[in-house]
């Protein structure tokens, strides 16, 4: 069904954060000056976004957004969404990722399969998928679940050969967690509860909860995870996708956002950019002298969370001192430190169930 590319996901897996992804270091002479080019630009005192992993992003922007960090602008890290192939060249892809006319992030893209072969776009990936494929694909609510996700990654396929144990596809299975969490609470195919606090112990031991922020806002109580790596002492922030009907309605407001664009990228969506603006605002005064404890740091999410990070990444990255948009997100890095595990805040007032006449794709 794809490409044939697994040395290009070795390749990509390289060029990535050492011990943010659990990778080595040392990389081949076809990368060798790229990671310098990395190193140089990541020892500056603007802290950067080192990678993104999105889960089912919904589309950002007119023209894809990329990593004006890196030479080939394109993000490092990875982007999925799940698809099913059907006879006569039809398809189902998950309905969040193909929710609008938009474009996704230049990053690496996967397109999950389940007992078939999925493809893989190595960077600069397929920002134009799942919505402009010559058919376009049919919007499948179930396929948004984090769980389609999670029980993919551990047996994904590409050219007939299993490609889970793959650094880049590993990682990605693991960070499924975090996004998943990030909504407070989830119940797995056993209805069984797990919090993020709980998610994070069982599937990512190197890791630890060192910060949980909240936003309350009109449509909902926005919540802002960092993890940290012991290890590396590298992080993560993850964004916490749409969990009510409020800001269900935010996905679907996807006209062209402020004039002025945001943080020089214009043609945004319109209700991710106010939602990032007022995170930024509340949350990232705390968050900023956290994150200048961590030598490198990515960002992950689903849903709506997916596409935060995405925005969030690219305006990291840009290096647009003065704008206003910049300003209110930056931080500086510092000295590298572990910081102190913490305990999960009590369930907030919108971890509830919603109705059952909602779809699925709504949280």
């Amino acid at each position: 069904m794809g490409p044939p590319w697994p040395w290009f996901v070795l390749f990509f897996s390289c060029v990535c954060s050492a011990h943010l992804l659990g990778v080595d270091d040392e990389c081949t002479e076809d990368c060798s000056l790229g990671m310098l080019q990395v190193r140089a630009k990541t020892s500056a005192a603007a802290g950067l976004v080192h990678c993104v992993f999105t889960f089912g992003a919904v589309a950002t922007s007119k023209a894809p957004l990329k990593d004006l960090s890196q030479p080939g602008q394109s993000f490092r890290g990875l982007r999925l969404y799940t698809e099913n192939a059907l006879p006569m060249n039809m398809r189902q892809a998950d309905a969040g990722a193909n929710l609008n006319e938009f474009y996704h992030a230049q990053v690496a893209t996967l397109v999950l399969r389940k007992d078939q072969d999925s493809d893989f776009y190595p960077a600069p990936g397929r920002a134009d998928l799942p919505r402009h494929y010559s058919h376009m694909p049919i919007s499948d609510i179930g396929l948004h679940d984090m769980k389609e996700y999670i029980e993919r990654l551990l047996i994904v396929q590409l050219n007939g050969k299993d490609a889970h144990g793959q650094k880049l596809f590993s990682n990605a299975y693991h960070f499924a967690y975090l996004a998943w969490g990030a909504y407070e609470t989830q119940k797995d195919r056993n209805h069984r509860s797990w919090t993020m606090e709980e998610l994070i112990h069982t599937n990512l031991p190197d890791w630890q909860l060192v910060a949980q922020h909240q936003h309350d806002t009109l449509e909902a109580v926005d919540n802002i995870w960092l993890t940290q790596n012991v290890n590396s002492l590298d992080c993560l922030i993850v964004f916490e996708g749409t969990h009510t009907f409020n800001q269900f309605f935010r996905n679907l407001n996807s006209s062209a956002g402020r004039k002025d664009g945001y943080c020089g990228f214009s043609d945004i969506h319109n209700g991710y950019v106010s939602k990032l603006h007022w995170l930024m605002k509340h949350v990232m005064p705390i968050l900023r002298p956290q994150l200048a404890k961590c030598p490198k740091v990515g960002c992950t999410g689903h849903s709506l969370g997916g596409s935060l990070c995405h925005v969030f990444a690219a305006c990291a990255n840009s290096g647009r001192a003065g704008d206003p948009d910049y300003e209110l997100q930056k931080w500086t890095a510092g000295s590298p430190e572990l910081m102190p595990a913490v305990r999960q805040r009590p369930l907030s007032k919108d971890n509830f169930q919603l109705p059952t006449w909602l779809p699925k794709w709504v949280r």
